[in-house]
């Protein structure tokens, strides 16, 4: 009897010890299957949206507009500032584009300023002026932004002139356009022809001391024959060029006017 009153113990299984920290991993997915089983799926029946139109007579929000003026008037005053007088309008064109050498005419001035000795030549990419037109008149720290939003900096690369020759080419097969700066040619044929470098014709044999942007150096535009070359990435952003560029005309009282305005002919 005294062995019919013992309690019997349930047996207990045991997982090998290198197997016991499987037993909260084995449990998840009983418990996923339980779950999902005492669920119906469900199944996506209607797709809504509800569209916001952007104009200017939307209705707005007047907590919105008051949570925003102080900052926008402090951006404002800032981006008003009128830096320079600007003499004529500019104007984003091919094959020659007065706007875009206006650019490069700042990047050649703050690189010469920048590394203390003349650079020769600089450019400015076609697609990277992003604006059309730049009236006469006052122009503004806004307009600077406008015309180059990106963050990209002046790369000073000496270059063979043969390479120049290599890279005329291959802007002038895309029409022209931009912006260049101590230097003139003309499209025929597609091809860069009277290269002409601050006066005097391009020699293929001499090194000339180039500024461009980081975006060019790198291949952007498809021409690769600046990558290899050593660089100067002087971090010196193109848009502060311009910046700088203006002010020194309005500290000196001149207007700005882009000189030699026809640089690239067809």
């Amino acid at each position: 009897m005294g062995e019919l009153n013992k309690k019997r113990r349930p047996k207990k299984t045991y997982l090998p010890k290198h197997l016991l920290f499987m037993k909260p991993i084995l449990a998840v997915p009983l418990f996923l299957l339980v779950f999902i089983s005492c669920h119906s799926p469900k199944s996506l029946s209607t797709i809504g949206y509800k569209d916001y139109i952007v104009a200017k007579d939307a209705p707005r929000d007047s907590n919105y507009i008051s949570m925003l003026r102080v900052y926008k008037d402090s951006v404002d005053k800032t981006m008003d500032e009128v830096l320079v007088q600007n003499k004529e309008e500019l104007l984003k064109e091919l094959p020659n584009s007065n706007l875009g050498n206006f650019l490069a005419d700042a990047y050649l001035w703050a690189a010469s300023k920048y590394a203390n000795k003349p650079i020769d030549i600089a450019f400015m990419n076609h697609g990277g002026i992003r604006v059309n037109r730049i009236a006469a008149g006052e122009l503004t720290r806004r307009y600077v932004f406008e015309v180059m939003p990106f963050d990209n900096a002046i790369v000073l690369v000496e270059v063979k002139g043969v390479v120049v020759k290599s890279y005329l080419d291959h802007l002038a097969d895309d029409g022209g356009g931009g912006g260049v700066s101590g230097l003139t040619y003309h499209i025929q044929d597609k091809k860069a022809v009277n290269i002409f470098i601050n006066g005097k014709p391009l020699d293929e044999n001499k090194q000339y001391w180039m500024a461009n942007s980081d975006y060019a150096v790198d291949g952007g535009g498809g021409f690769y024959g600046f990558k290899q070359m050593e660089q100067n990435r002087t971090n010196y952003l193109q848009r502060d060029a311009i910046l700088d560029y203006c002010k020194m005309h309005q500290v000196k009282g001149k207007p700005l006017v882009v000189e030699l305005p026809k640089r690239i002919t067809k």
